[in-house]
Parts: structure tokens; C-alpha cells; sequence
């Protein structure tokens, strides 16, 4: 009998230190905000983000069969989240990664992107994804 009365006050005894360990990692948290970058692994939204005329796209699987004139290229391969993502980026494609318009598709839809000689897949706005409108 005394040794399960030992274990209730041992295990409660944990329970506490635990429960005050955890808020000491809160409060540091909180006081500590994070830095400008952080992972990438862990922090992308989407994993094919391209940021491409101050809109964020994302790459689809959806084959694209018929492009226009070259619109630019990645030159920017982010491998960390930055507040401040510079256009003609990606988190994905590589630098040099062509971009066209696809034929009879404004641009503000949709664009090509090269993913391997003449074949390209598409890449859609970010509010397409999510099913919102974009407002400025």
C-alpha cells in the first residue's frame, strides 16, 4: 500500500515538471519570434511555388501542349521561406527554368513551365489553389 501511494505522488510529481517545461518552452517562444528564414522542408506552403510578376503560382501536373513567347526563367532557386521572395523565383525549379505564356491563356492564369525540352506543365495561381479571388 505505501509503495502505490509513493507512485501516485512520484507519477504527479512528473506531471507537474512536465506541464511547467512545457510552458517555459512556450514563454521562450513567444519571446523569442522566429527569424526571417526558416527551413524550407518543413515551412513551404506549396512545394512548386514560383513568384513570377509579383504573383505566387504553383506547378500542377496538368500538361500544357501549345505555348507562346518565352515570358523569363527562374532565377532564384529559394531553398529557404524569406519573408521577401524576389520574382522570377521558385522553391522547386531550378535556375534557368524557362517560362512561357500558354497559348490563348493570359498570363494572370496560368503559365508553361519548361520542365524538360518542348514539355511543359502548367502553373496556376496561388488563389486557384485555394479557391479565392485575388484582391489588390
Amino acid at each position: 500500500m505505501t509503495l502505490l501511494l509513493f507512485l501516485v505522488i512520484l507519477l504527479a510529481g512528473c506531471e507537474n515538471g512536465n506541464k511547467n517545461g512545457s510552458e517555459t518552452q512556450q514563454a521562450k517562444a513567444i519571446s523569442n519570434p522566429p527569424t526571417e528564414t526558416t527551413d524550407s522542408s518543413a515551412s513551404w506552403p506549396f512545394a512548386r511555388m514560383i513568384k513570377f510578376q509579383d504573383r505566387i503560382y504553383v506547378g500542377v501536373e496538368e500538361k500544357v501542349e501549345s505555348v507562346e513567347g518565352k515570358l523569363g526563367e527562374i532565377k532564384h532557386l529559394q531553398t529557404r521561406e524569406t519573408l521577401k521572395v524576389p520574382n522570377e523565383s521558385s522553391n522547386y525549379y531550378k535556375e534557368g527554368t524557362a517560362l512561357y505564356q500558354i497559348a490563348g491563356v493570359p498570363v494572370e492564369s496560368g503559365l508553361a513551365v519548361e520542365a524538360a525540352p518542348g514539355q511543359y506543365v502548367k502553373a496556376v495561381p496561388v488563389e486557384e489553389i485555394l479557391g479565392g479571388s485575388r484582391s489588390k
